[in-house]
């Protein structure tokens, strides 16, 4: 895309402004020890522990109803703070069986808003903006989420896979149409802890149409085998009118 060079430089900058934050101290210096970013979750520790030194009532969490029809997400949970969003996402290993390829998504409301983004086969609410879409294993192994994003194509509130422009055949050459080519996104950080997925997304390196609402987002996910959802979250247990269980996404409050 002609724009990418726009978008590294943006990236350069913006990394290095949090990494500037961080080390910024109250002593001495005039600093607002109020104003001073600590990055509490660390996604290269090998350890999920450090969870438990956020606010626990700022963290969302779904699980999968013991009945619902898409076994294969058993559990997320989800903390954004003034950055970043963090992401505990596990996998079913009874479901995810082909370990080959295995899609795994995350579909973001960024701007907390119906009035745009789309996208309702597997949420009830279809106003997401941008597609996060990355694989979690590949070749047999857990590899390192380095997710593709794609912005939302189709009419407000309207359904079907329209994550690229459809008047455009697409290939490799312009990333499948993709704003940011897979494996390109700066600020996205993934390891694989007993049998789960921890995940790092710095916001404001996300394209977005929308714009990102500082206050609430709106996030849900879906794994795959072969291209098709084999587990979706939130969900709730299936009824006759909605088999799937299909629900809400989960609303994000950002920690500030």
């Amino acid at each position: 895309m002609k724009a990418n060079w726009k978008i590294a430089l943006m990236c350069v900058a913006m990394l290095a402004f949090v990494a500037c934050e961080k080390k910024q101290g109250g002593g001495g210096g005039g600093d607002d020890p109020q104003t001073e970013y600590k990055q509490v979750i660390q996604v290269n520790d090998n350890s999920l522990a450090d969870w438990a030194n956020v606010p626990q009532d700022m963290i969302v969490t779904a699980t999968c109803p013991e009945d619902a029809a898409l076994l294969g997400l058993k559990s997320v949970k989800v903390y954004a703070d003034k950055y970043f969003i963090f992401i505990i996402a596990e996998p079913d290993p009874k479901t995810v069986t082909d370990l080959s390829w295995t899609p795994f998504h995350v579909y973001i409301d960024t701007d907390n808003s119906d009035a745009t983004g789309g996208y309702g086969d597997e949420f009830k609410d279809p106003n997401a903006d941008v597609l996060l879409e990355g694989v979690v294993y590949a070749d047999g192994a857990p590899v390192a989420w380095g997710p593709a994003v794609f912005h939302w194509w189709g009419a407000v509130g309207e359904g079907g896979w329209i994550w690229q422009d459809p008047s455009v055949e697409h290939s490799g050459d312009d990333k499948w149409g993709a704003d940011v080519g897979e494996g390109e996104l700066q600020g996205t950080t993934s390891q694989f802890i007993d049998g789960k997925f921890e995940i790092q997304i710095m916001r404001e390196l996300v394209p977005t149409p929308a714009g990102w609402n500082e206050d609430e987002i709106g996030i849900g996910f879906d794994i795959q085998q072969s291209w098709s959802s084999v587990g979706v979250l939130p969900l709730v247990s299936p009824t006759e009118d909605n088999p799937y269980g299909y629900t809400m996404k989960l609303k994000v409050k950002i920690d500030k």
